[in-house]
């Protein structure tokens, strides 16, 4: 009995959590308030409050259950600059084909205001950005070391501007609902991006 009981905690919480990235992703994150994400999920204002501290937390919790959008895959021995790539293009085919990473994305991007209870929210948000800037650098490095890039490319500058363009490009993505030219070209945008930071060929 412990166990089931146990299991339809944890039913109970995913529940919430699916039910919380629909309506902020519909109605925005200040917009909407724990009494409308019990309603939706079925479930009484203190079930929510038992799993969830307050409505940042459970805004994480939404963040988390879609896990990191953006991987790097591949081997030391492969392409590192086709590594950026290739992870760049995942990245944004799986918004195209995966509904709750881009209803994710759209409550994290568009539908949020870090202020007050939020404002730590923000600093976790950055610090994903940094763990970027890091794989990045260390892509950009290894590419130069190898003699794939100009020799005064500076990888860290290099991942800042790739940082500041798979930003901005994820923004103008989400907001281009009608699938206007960011989503049709957003692989040959990416190309082009990586292209431009490859040593010419002689």
């Amino acid at each position: 009995m412990a166990r089931k009981t146990k299991a339809e905690a944890a039913q109970t919480r995913e529940r919430i959590v699916e039910r919380a990235r629909e309506v902020f992703s519909r109605e925005g994150v200040t917009n909407t308030s724990l009494e409308e994400v019990a309603r939706e999920a079925g479930v009484t204002r203190g079930a929510v409050y038992w799993h969830f501290k307050d409505k940042a937390d459970l805004f994480m919790s939404v963040r988390s259950q879609t896990g990191m959008l953006l991987r790097f895959e591949g081997t030391s021995a492969d392409d590192p600059l086709r590594r950026l790539e290739a992870g760049l293009k995942t990245a944004f085919q799986r918004l195209n084909d995966d509904q709750d990473a881009r209803e994710t994305y759209e409550m994290m991007l568009w539908k949020c205001e870090y202020v007050g209870e939020f404002a730590g929210v923000r600093q976790e948000l950055m610090a994903a950005g940094d763990r970027f800037l890091a794989e990045t650098t260390a892509l950009y490095a290894e590419a130069r070391s190898r003699k794939l890039t100009p020799d005064d490319l500076d990888p860290r500058l290099a991942a800042l501007e790739t940082y500041c363009f798979y930003v901005g490009m994820l923004k103008l993505w989400l907001a281009d609902q009608h699938r206007g030219a960011i989503r049709r070209d957003v692989s040959r945008l990416i190309a082009r991006h990586v292209a431009q930071r490859r040593r010419p060929r002689a």
